[in-house]
């Protein structure tokens, strides 16, 4: 429950008028003082339905007890009944719209409601009653954050930085309108700030690891994601997104065990078997690649890079036919995936059908930035069609493009051209 006070508890039997406060044992009426004490002693011991029955049952007898709608609205933000705990809010402040300690938690309930404006409408007249109380424009600055108003927001939270140096969840909200603005510097520093005063606080982990990904420093964000995650371990959404990064720095054995950990417990998370098809893939291990491919496009089955990465783990796993048939699929979704061209290229070439693969390599050959290994392949292709002339044209430029990258390839590659030079010159 969003936290709230509870300082109206004061002496209830006070307030009640000593002819009801006398009730005879033979009277029809209930004893309202003994209902109050009911309800103070279940709130202190937070059975919240016991109380809420006892003050409803004194509240008939006598509707003008504010503290006891003030209780009753506490009473019902512990059963979560949020509608009926701002009625008795409101009924409380009707009677005494001055009661400090039912506007802030009419506010604090507005904005567990995700209702921002009304309860900034609340949060305003509280800090007006109690200007000094760092609590109250606090949450007024949440409020005024979320309805946009950002910049109002940003000087109330300075202000409850200056009334209260060490309350870390100050610093830390401070930090959030921070990181939103891109501000890094000042959003690390106030999430630091939070963390050196309540350790506890593992949102700001987060907030760091955010920052440093702002930054575009991912190998700084790792270890506050890492923390973050010690303490929240449920967070799956946080802990998938961590994999990715693994993934960006080449961690891939911490992104399996990341992604493994996210399928145990949610495995229809979007996005998430195909990131397991890539990780697999990276750890050579093709078979629990391809299962995980052939997972995500069961859900997803329009995805051209999806049919593309099977199809480059299907060759891996010389399943050249099937591979070939992925390839396709994957150009038929976008003819522009070079990537995919290549591959079905490479298909058609370890399938021995050089004819068909020659017209695709030219064409990849003809991009910019094509890369000069195609040369080899294209050479060899021509090589197996008895095409010397073109074999050694193609031999000749990949050795001019190669600049001892792949040594083996490129002995190969002089040794072939000088036989087809020797037979061209017969």
């Amino acid at each position: 429950m969003t936290p709230a006070v509870r300082s109206v508890v004061i002496a209830l039997a006070l307030l009640i008028p000593p002819h009801i406060q006398a009730v005879n044992s033979h009277s029809s009426k209930p004893d309202v003082p003994a209902l109050l004490h009911t309800a103070e002693d279940a709130l202190n011991r937070k059975d919240f339905a016991t109380a809420a029955q006892a003050l409803e049952s004194a509240l008939k007898s006598q509707p003008d007890l504010v503290p006891a709608w003030f209780n009753l609205g506490y009473a019902y933000s512990g059963l979560h009944q949020n509608e009926e705990a701002v009625k008795a809010y409101q009924k409380a402040l009707e009677l005494k719209p001055d009661l400090f300690e039912a506007r802030l938690n009419l506010g604090i309930l507005f904005l567990e409601m995700n209702r921002p404006q009304a309860a900034e409408q609340h949060l305003v007249k509280a800090v007006a009653l109690k200007p000094e109380h760092s609590r109250a424009r606090l949450y007024e600055a949440r409020a005024l954050n979320l309805s946009g108003r950002t910049k109002e927001a940003e000087k109330q939270f300075q202000e409850v930085v200056r009334l209260e140096p060490n309350l870390a969840i100050a610093h830390f909200d401070l930090g959030q309108l921070d990181l939103a603005q891109k501000r890094y510097a000042e959003a690390q520093a106030a999430f630091e700030r939070s963390l050196e005063l309540d350790a506890r606080i593992a949102q700001a982990e987060l907030g760091l690891a955010l920052v440093f990904e702002g930054l575009r420093q991912p190998g700084q964000t790792v270890g506050h994601f890492e923390r973050y995650l010690a303490a929240k371990p449920d967070d799956l959404e946080v802990r998938f997104h961590l994999a990715k990064i693994y993934i960006q720095l080449e961690k891939s054995e911490q992104a399996l065990t990341s992604l493994q950990a996210v399928y145990a417990a949610k495995p229809e998370t979007p996005g998430l078997a195909a990131s397991l098809g890539d990780v697999n893939a990276l750890l050579k291990r093709f078979p629990e690649s391809e299962k995980f491919y052939r997972q995500a496009l069961a859900a997803t089955p329009d995805q051209a890079g999806l049919h593309r990465a099977l199809g480059q783990t299907l060759l891996e796993e010389q399943k050249v036919g099937i591979a070939e048939a992925e390839f396709r699929r994957a150009l038929d979704l976008d003819p522009h995936d070079a990537e995919a061209a290549k591959g079905l290229a490479s298909s058609l070439y370890l399938g021995k059908r050089y004819a068909e693969a020659i017209p695709l390599i030219e064409a990849l050959l003809r991009a910019p930035h094509a890369a000069g290994g195609l040369y080899f392949i294209l050479a060899t292709c021509y090589d197996n069609l008895r095409d010397r002339p073109k074999a050694l044209q193609a031999y000749q430029r990949y050795l001019e493009l190669s600049h001892n990258q792949n040594p083996d390839q490129e002995w190969q590659a002089r040794q072939r051209a000088k036989l087809l030079r020797r037979e061209l010159r017969r």
